[in-house]
């Protein structure tokens, strides 16, 4: 088992979760209101929302899946670190889902802002994620 290490953000990293706001705000549903900012390893920055159909939440697609799609249409493949964030609260830091933690990990090991009580720190993916599903 890996010890997670939480790291202070740098003034970047907080661009990111400022984004993810500035984003979601545009962005409310019924249900639930996510933004995902990411930025690669060669400093591109990529955003995406959660899109939710109501009539059957599996087709449903979170926002780290929309950011990470639009960074790979653009030729990127390694994820410097990454934030999600909800509408809820004028913008709550969520942790990846199990289901976002494995696809980000077909992307590198980045870092994951989280929200650690009324904080912000970030912590590596396999920190979070231990023994993600490897393919051989």
């Amino acid at each position: 088992m890996v010890d997670m290490q939480l790291l202070d953000l740098t003034k970047r990293d907080l661009e990111l979760v400022e984004k993810a706001k500035k984003l979601i705000g545009k962005r409310k549903s019924k249900r639930s209101s996510v933004a995902s900012v990411l930025r690669t390893k060669s400093g591109k920055i990529f955003q995406g929302v959660n899109i939710e159909i109501e009539c059957s939440a599996p087709c449903s697609i979170c926002a780290e899946y929309a950011a990470i799609g639009m960074m790979v249409s653009e030729g990127e493949e390694k994820i410097d670190i990454i934030v999600a964030v909800s509408y809820k609260d004028g913008g709550h830091v969520l942790p990846p889902c199990g289901k976002c933690r494995q696809f980000i990990s077909e992307f590198g090991n980045p870092y994951v802002i989280v929200q650690i009580q009324k904080g912000l720190k970030k912590a590596k993916l396999n920190e979070l994620y231990p023994l993600p599903v490897v393919s051989e």
